[in-house]
């Protein structure tokens, strides 16, 4: 392999390299995105599962707990009775 080296002239070695640290640029860029993007993707479904498991310990039901995490607007009545029940659940650990 140094034997391939040593033939070639400074200019093609430095071609070489240069085209040696752009194809390894041009892996690392991908592979580093994908990794970061799943990596967003586990930290997010970890704080999913540790918001359901705070709110069923509070005592939200079902239906509460995916209007959360689908982010839909709740109305003023279960607003209040959402506010009412963790009111509640403080005052009980207290």
């Amino acid at each position: 392999m140094t034997s391939i080296l040593q033939d070639l002239s400074r200019d093609d070695q430095f071609v070489l390299l240069l085209v040696t640290v752009v194809l390894a640029t041009s892996a690392l860029i991908p592979i580093s995105i994908v990794g970061l993007v799943q990596w967003r993707k586990v930290r997010e479904r970890e704080a999913a599962t540790g918001l359901v498991h705070d709110m069923l310990a509070r005592g939200f039901s079902p239906d509460e707990i995916d209007q959360v995490l689908t982010g839909t607007r709740l109305d003023s009545i279960a607003i209040d009775s959402i506010v009412a029940k963790s009111k509640a659940a403080v005052a009980c650990q207290a």
